[in-house]
């Protein structure tokens, strides 16, 4: 082998390790790093006097929720705190004339600002749960997997920070079997999250367990990855 094709090589097998040190060291530090770039985010909102924009992470990739008229100005502050990589804007609707009472009084200021703040959470939830893992089971059985539980486990944490919320958890199947299994299959595995999301916390009147049965694939049912695809458990905000 030539000198220059064996320093090629050994060059490429030292940047290889090196991406792969820094993926090791990524993975369980994410979670850190979300909570410091959200904190600081909202830090530097307030002190922009941004009071009423919510901001949140998915690794260095930031969310804010605010008014069309606060949306410009809060998104440059949270642009320029240290580590935030991206940035989408997510616009309130515009607000409407305040409802009126039989006698003609306008409603009162402070619901309305409740029923915003409730909004910006409901969409922040929405947003966040999106982008937990999907919770995946092996054929047959209601038992989650391992990867599963983690995400599981992120999820009840959203579901800590946002306790309005409530969710509709949705189990679905492949579609071996009968119809009739795989239904009852479904809603045991919607009922087994619902079970875990409890004993993390969560209280049982904030979720509804569903089954859809194999009537609602997330892929076609023609290879065993597939098939492994559609044995879930879906989160939404309902």
């Amino acid at each position: 082998m030539s000198r220059p094709v064996s320093r090629w090589i050994a060059g490429l097998a030292v940047l290889l390790g090196l991406a792969a040190i820094v993926t090791a060291q990524l993975g369980p530090n994410r979670s850190r790093i979300e909570n410091d770039l959200t904190r600081r985010a909202t830090a530097a909102l307030s002190a922009a006097g941004q009071t009423g924009t919510r901001v949140s992470f998915t690794g260095r990739d930031g969310v804010i929720v605010t008014s069309e008229a606060d949306a410009g100005r809060a998104r440059s502050v949270v642009e320029a705190v240290t580590g935030v990589r991206a940035v989408t804007t997510r616009v309130l609707p515009a607000a409407v004339p305040p409802p009126v009472t039989a006698t003609g009084a306008p409603r009162n200021m402070v619901v309305l600002a409740e029923d915003v703040r409730a909004t910006v959470d409901l969409m922040l939830l929405r947003e966040q749960l999106s982008v937990v893992p999907p919770l995946r089971f092996e054929f047959g059985g209601a038992g989650l997997t391992t990867d599963s539980r983690a995400a599981l486990r992120k999820a009840a944490a959203l579901l800590a920070d946002h306790p309005d919320g409530r969710i509709r958890i949705g189990g679905h199947t492949d579609a071996r079997g009968s119809k009739a299994t795989n239904l009852r299959l479904s809603r045991e595995r919607a009922e087994a999250v619902r079970a875990a999301l409890r004993d993390l916390g969560v209280a049982a009147d904030r979720m509804t367990a569903v089954g859809y049965g194999e009537a609602r694939p997330a892929a076609p049912n023609d290879t065993a990855g597939h098939r492994a695809a559609n044995r879930r458990v879906e989160l939404s905000v309902s």
